[in-house]
């Protein structure tokens, strides 16, 4: 008996009074909340990311918002098309202090000051470091205006480092 009737004083006070939240109501908050939570989630992953964590990311945006901060902060040593000037060639096969995505993100992030790069790590977060450093990797095999000689030693990726072909590739040849 206690159960009909609470289900009577239940249903007209959700149902036919409107008072609280309906179930739909309720989904779509708990719906809002996560998304609040991914987006904190999100923020946080991108901040942590460091040399140990970096991947290659490929993708038209990453690709496209490194290329804007080379052109910013990186043509006027290593050319706009990476061809090398003050800095190293960034399009061929040798690389003076690696040319895996760890290596290109660490040399950003502490720079080689005795060579006068700069650091970055206080200019660029880490996100713009690692697009900077995809953008960095796509240039490889591409064929600039002048190209500076080879420098440091022959860098032959291991196969789980080899970059995905990706659309970047179409994104980085309309720039040549």
């Amino acid at each position: 008996m206690g159960t009909i009737a609470f289900a009577v004083v239940y249903f007209v006070h959700y149902s036919v009074l409107g008072n609280g939240p309906t179930g739909v109501e309720e989904y779509e908050e708990e719906l809002r909340l996560e998304a609040i939570a991914a987006e904190y989630r999100q923020a946080n992953m991108l901040a942590g990311i460091d040399e140990n964590t970096v991947v290659f990311d490929g993708s038209a945006t990453a690709v496209n918002a490194g290329r804007t901060i080379f052109e910013t902060n990186c043509a006027a040593c290593h050319a706009s098309d990476g061809g090398g000037g003050v800095g190293p060639n960034l399009t061929d096969a040798y690389w003076i202090h690696g040319g895996s995505i760890s290596d290109v993100f660490r040399i950003i992030k502490y720079g080689v000051v005795e060579k006068g790069m700069i650091p970055w790590q206080d200019q660029l977060s880490p996100e713009q470091i690692q697009q900077v450093s995809s953008f960095i990797l796509t240039l490889k095999g591409t064929t600039p205006a002048i190209p500076k000689a080879p420098q440091g030693e022959l860098f032959a990726p291991a196969p789980e480092e080899e970059l995905p072909v990706t659309d970047s590739t179409e994104v980085v040849a309309t720039i040549e």
